[in-house]
């Protein structure tokens, strides 16, 4: 397989892929969406700890995300990987529709 047909077959069915998605597409929003939905409960927990509010490895995890996606979700988005992962399946959309030779493609 090429390239264009690898990237291709990782996007989700539903945008024209056969769904073989990469580990290394889905970490950062699995680790991501599994922060922000927990954070509620973490703050319950940690509410009477005189520790740091904001953790450092998810808020570096969200400036390198930001920096290649774009905005963070917004709403009750943040808390749903399919947020998170929009982006990277938009870009490699973006990417295959700029490099077909032909319409049909």
């Amino acid at each position: 397989m090429s390239d264009s047909e690898w990237s291709q077959a990782t996007l989700p069915v539903k945008d024209g892929g056969l769904g073989v998605r990469r580990v290394s597409m889905l970490a950062l929003p699995a680790f991501l969406a599994s922060a922000a939905s927990t954070l509620c409960l973490q703050d319950e927990i940690l509410f009477d700890c005189q520790c740091r509010p904001d953790d450092p490895l998810v808020e570096s995890y969200m400036s390198l995300w930001s920096a290649s996606s774009g905005a963070l979700p917004t709403g009750n988005a943040p808390h749903k990987q399919a947020a998170w992962d929009r982006p990277g399946i938009e870009a490699i959309k973006d990417e295959l529709m700029t490099i077909r030779a032909d319409p049909r493609q």
